[in-house]
């Protein structure tokens, strides 16, 4: 009987890590801007950035851009003139201010 309860335990031990972990795989992301001019940042894994900025022919701006800062520094910086432009930065995975990655877009002046 006492096996019985112990792997009982351990399957539900093992099922509630799982979820967890599942869990702590989230994606989180944010869009700006519209369907012709803008930029988004997704992060997968809370330890990689995915940027892309796009800038399409119907669009009234010359050019969209974003970039990723940390510590002042830039660690990556893409502009969309007529398409589509994505990138990829990396977490600094100690804790402060400064390890703190920002992202960051912006549009052209008008065409």
């Amino acid at each position: 009987m006492k096996k019985k309860m112990k792997m009982k335990q351990f399957i539900i031990s093992a099922l509630v890590v799982g979820t967890i972990g599942l869990g702590g795989n989230t994606v989180f992301g944010a869009t700006f801007g519209d369907s012709t001019s803008g930029a988004s940042s997704e992060e997968s894994f809370q330890i990689k950035y995915n940027g892309a900025a796009w800038n399409y022919s119907k669009s009234k701006y010359q050019y969209t851009s974003f970039k990723y800062t940390r510590d002042g520094r830039t660690l990556l910086s893409k502009t969309a003139y007529n398409g589509k432009v994505t990138g990829s930065v990396w977490d600094d995975l100690r804790w402060g201010d400064k390890y703190t990655t920002y992202f960051s877009w912006k549009r052209g002046p008008l065409k």
